[in-house]
Order: structure tokens, then C-alpha cells, then sequence
């Protein structure tokens, strides 16, 4: 290992947003240690990949010693798949066994040896998912559904490693992550080139996005700030309802955005509980993140589509 950089352990360092956090990582100067299920053929430059077994809870404490900070963004997507009972139990054993397993690694170091945060994945499906106009800040309560559910547990087993490891821990609560390649926009950025967009159901539901570099921004901001830890909001400070969400892409990508999307079709483009994700209705803002001094590179909804879905 390259031990003249500080150093990183990330898991779930290959999805949408963990393949993008590594790449800004090493930018930053930073060696990853990427902790996998298997071996991949290549290992990125400042890149160490080892393997681990959550769900066995197995890891190798050792690769967390001296770490500048511990990131856990594993976990089942919360889009794409239909929520059957079986995924649903996919979802949340995926993200709870990998927080506890990292967890109770870091447990097992010595005070000298523990990383110097801990930084672990949550979502705003913590809060209620229809919460009006009501806006959210981090010292909300948690709402109610299998989201919440989850996110509260999800939460609540990312504390311990506060409370009984002493070490700094950080919930990154994340908002519609907004990217090309990606998510949401991802998939909805195909409907609106073929002129094929249109408001979501009524179009009142609130959406609070980020852009994929400030999501990935806000989680490094975090590792080298003491003075975040508990929960923050990662989302933008202007959140928006979906009709003018719609109309701000329909303007950037110079497309006409008028046919109103049903529920139906919408359960077949995301197929799974679209109510606690995709129709959601939370103004989330990101106060513990503005406290702490960080500036948005695409603060409003416009700038997101401009820096995620560049003119050609």
C-alpha cells in the first residue's frame, strides 16, 4: 500500500455513486482500499481492493487501521427491482449486515489503530414520505413504512460505532442522486430526448436532488470536518415540486415535456414501491451541511442538469 497518501476504506466503492466517490478520491489524494466481494481483474492506481463477506460477517479489521475514514455506501439499489418480499429483505440485510460488519471490525482495533471517522449511507426515505409542504432538516423525526423502517435501523447500527468505539460517525442521508449514468435521471433523461416527458402523476410532489459530484463532494467534506457527525441531509438547497422539475429539464434538453405520466407506467419504469422513492413528496434542505460551511458546485436544479447532463 502507497503509505504516503491518506488513506480510505470504502465499500460498495463500485455502484453509481461509490465508482464515482473513488475516482474524486484519489483525486484528492487519497489511496482507496475498495473492499469487494470477489477480485476484479484490474485495481484502479492508489486502489487496494480486498475481499470481504458481509453477510458472514467477515472482514479484515486490519485494512481499517489508521484509515482517515471508513465509508459504507453498500447495499441492494433501492431503484430498478420490484419490492417482493424476498428483495425487500435483500435490501435491508445488505445494509445492515455491511454497517455491522464494519462495525464491529473497528471494534476490535485498538483505540490507536480505529479510523478517524465513519461515514455510512442512509437516504431521506428516513423521513415521512408525504410530508406536504412541511420542510425537513436533520432534527425531523422518522416517518413511517418500510423505507423509514429501514433507514432508522440502518441509522441506528451506523451509531454504535460512535457510541461504543468512539469514533466520529456520519449518516449521509441521500436525496435523488442526479447523474448521467444513473438513477433516476438516468433512466428518465431517454424519455425526455424522445420527447416522451412529462410531469409525474400531478406534479406536486416536492423532490430534493443532488447532483453526483456534490453527493460525492458532501461524503469527502464530511471525512475531514469533525464538526459534522449524526445525520445530513445530502440534497441541494433548493428542492422543487416535480412540475417545475420537469419543466427545468424539458427546457435544457430543448425538449416538449407535456404528457403527464401516470402511476401505472411509472410502476413499470420503476418497479418497485414508488411512493417511498420516485413519488415521495419531502423538502428536504441541507442545513447541517450549510452550517458546516459547504458550498453547492450546482446549489439549484438547473445547475444540476447543466453539470450532469452537459449541451452537446
Amino acid at each position: 500500500m502507497n503509505t504516503s497518501r491518506p488513506s480510505l476504506v470504502i465499500a460498495g466503492a463500485t455502484g453509481f455513486i461509490g465508482s464515482y466517490l473513488v475516482k474524486a478520491a484519489v483525486s484528492a489524494g487519497y489511496h482507496v482500499t475498495r473492499l469487494v466481494r470477489s477480485l476484479p481483474p484490474e485495481t484502479p492506481l492508489h486502489c487496494t481492493d480486498v475481499v470481504w463477506e458481509p453477510s458472514a460477517h467477515k472482514v479484515d479489521e486490519t485494512v481499517m487501521a489508521g484509515a482517515t475514514g471508513v465509508i459504507c455506501l453498500n447495499g441492494a439499489p433501492l431503484i430498478g427491482k420490484a419490492w417482493t418480499k424476498s428483495y425487500k429483505k435483500l435490501l435491508w440485510d445488505s445494509r445492515i449486515d455491511s454497517v455491522q460488519t464494519l462495525v464491529e471490525g473497528i471494534r476490535r482495533l485498538s483505540d490507536e489503530e480505529r479510523p478517524e471517522c465513519f461515514i455510512s449511507g442512509s437516504a431521506i426515505g428516513f423521513y415521512e414520505s408525504d410530508s406536504g409542504d412541511l420542510v425537513l432538516n436533520e432534527g425531523m423525526p422518522s416517518g413511517t413504512g418500510f423505507l423509514a423502517d429501514l433507514c432508522s435501523s440502518w441509522e441506528s447500527c451506523a451509531q454504535r460505532c460512535e457510541d461504543e468505539a468512539g469514533v466520529r460517525t456520519v449518516m449521509i442521508r441521500t436525496g435523488l442522486v442526479m447523474g448521467a449514468d444513473g438513477g433516476m435521471l438516468g433512466i428518465l433523461q431517454h424519455l425526455y430526448r424522445a420527447g416522451l416527458g412529462g410531469p409525474l402523476s400531478d406534479g406536486s410532489a416536492w423532490m430534493s436532488t443532488i447532483s453526483l459530484i456534490d453527493h460525492v463532494r458532501a461524503i469527502l467534506y464530511a471525512v475531514v470536518h469533525p464538526v459534522l457527525h449524526g445525520p445530513i441531509n445530502a440534497v441541494c438547497p433548493q428542492p422543487v415540486r416535480n412540475q417545475e422539475w420537469n419543466a427545468l429539464l424539458a427546457r435544457h434538453l430543448h425538449r416538449p415535456a407535456v404528457i403527464r405520466i401516470p402511476l401505472k407506467p411509472l410502476s413499470w419504469l420503476f418497479p418497485h414501491a414508488i411512493g417511498e422513492t420516485i413519488m415521495a413528496s419531502q423538502r428536504v434542505v441541507p442545513v447541517a451541511l450549510l452550517d458546516a460551511g459547504f458550498t453547492f458546485t450546482a446549489p439549484t436544479v438547473t445547475d444540476i442538469f447543466c453539470q450532469a447532463l452537459p449541451q452537446r
